[in-house]
């Protein structure tokens, strides 16, 4: 009988500490410098980073855990990610994380708050480095939000928030730039302005409609239509509200759109109807509709400036992961959004 013995090359598993052995540092040195920690000088970090490159350094997740450590991993909670405005997040979030050492972990709550819940409870018991949410149109209570302080896992709110949660927080200009459009609506000669928002107990949405309204006294006009969707922001949903609206009397002659989905159910509904825009309708949405270039006449859209709320929001965490935030500090970051004109108003 023959015995074959096989032979296999099995490359042994770099680790920080034979880095640290092999340049002469401490390993705490390596463990920073892989997480592209500042506190490291450059010329370190870089022989160390280069040194890990070619010899294919790879994180031992297990080994982390087992020891008890924070490991690299930070949660990114979303509503939706079908969304525009949070599909454009996850994707500048991952690449910053990517270029720092962290490894982005996305979370989508479908806008439900038990599963964001059940969420949190993951994150706290797999130890996450830290979280970065956006809070689901369900959510009314924020203490499973409290939970992460409790367990010392860093947390940053973006765009929604809870606001009785005592954490760094991300926040667009919503009041000021739907009084603007708005405004700008009513200069235009727009008479009877509709706007779509989603649910009030949502910061976001409540500062809309508080702008809206805050034009519409100011203008002592007649027409007032702010109408709160519940329903998930849809193309079917925008077409079925226009299909309401035209069918009132009086008509509107502008909306404004929380939501490109809403914005693009509208613009169909509005088109099988023979509706022309901007003759018969203006329009303005938050977020750029991805095929506007293709569209006639181009939608007048809010540039919710996605890469400064991702660059904000990851800045504040780490800072938080590195303690030079503690927990518990309140935080508000304002991000000025623009209006980008063009012809649909």
């Amino acid at each position: 009988m023959h015995t074959f013995v096989l032979n296999i090359n099995m490359q042994k598993r770099i680790t920080i500490k034979d880095i640290a052995f092999e340049l002469n540092v401490h390993h705490s040195t390596v463990s920073r410098a892989l997480r592209n920690d500042q506190r490291v000088k450059e010329e370190t970090r870089e022989l160390i980073l280069n040194y890990a490159r070619e010899h294919d350094y790879q994180t031992n997740m297990n080994a982390l855990q087992l020891r008890g450590k924070t490991n690299n991993t930070i949660a990114l909670i979303v509503p939706n990610i079908n969304h525009n405005f949070f599909s454009d997040i996850v994707s500048k979030l991952t690449n910053l994380g990517y270029a720092n050492g962290y490894v982005i972990s996305v979370f989508q709550t479908n806008e439900k708050y038990q599963l964001e819940r059940e969420i949190i409870n993951t994150i706290i018991k797999y130890n996450f480095a830290g979280v970065i949410v956006s809070i689901a149109k369900d959510t009314l209570q924020c203490d499973h939000f409290a939970l992460l302080k409790k367990y010392a896992i860093p947390l940053v709110f973006f765009d929604r928030i809870c606001e009785d949660i005592l954490t760094p927080k991300v926040k667009i200009n919503n009041f000021e730039i739907t009084a603007e459009i708005t405004e700008y609506l009513i200069k235009k000669g727009y008479k009877k302005i509709v706007h779509l928002t989603g649910t009030t107990n949502i910061n976001v949405f409540r500062d809309r409609q508080n702008g809206y309204e805050s034009m519409i006294r100011n203008y002592e006009m007649e027409y007032k239509n702010s109408l709160q969707v519940s329903d998930d922001f849809t193309v079917e949903v925008g077409k079925d509200i226009f299909m309401k609206l035209w069918r009132q009397s009086p008509r509107p002659d502008a909306i404004i759109s929380s939501s490109v989905h809403l914005t693009i159910g509208i613009l169909v509904e509005a088109r099988s109807l023979g509706v022309q825009i901007p003759k018969d309708l203006g329009i303005i949405t938050f977020g750029r509709i991805v095929s506007s270039e293709i569209i006639e006449p181009q939608i007048t859209f809010i540039d919710q400036q996605e890469s400064e709320i991702a660059q904000l929001s990851f800045e504040l965490l780490v800072k938080m992961i590195r303690h030079e935030i503690q927990l518990g500090e309140s935080i508000e970051k304002i991000v000025r959004s623009q209006i980008i004109y063009k012809s649909s108003c």
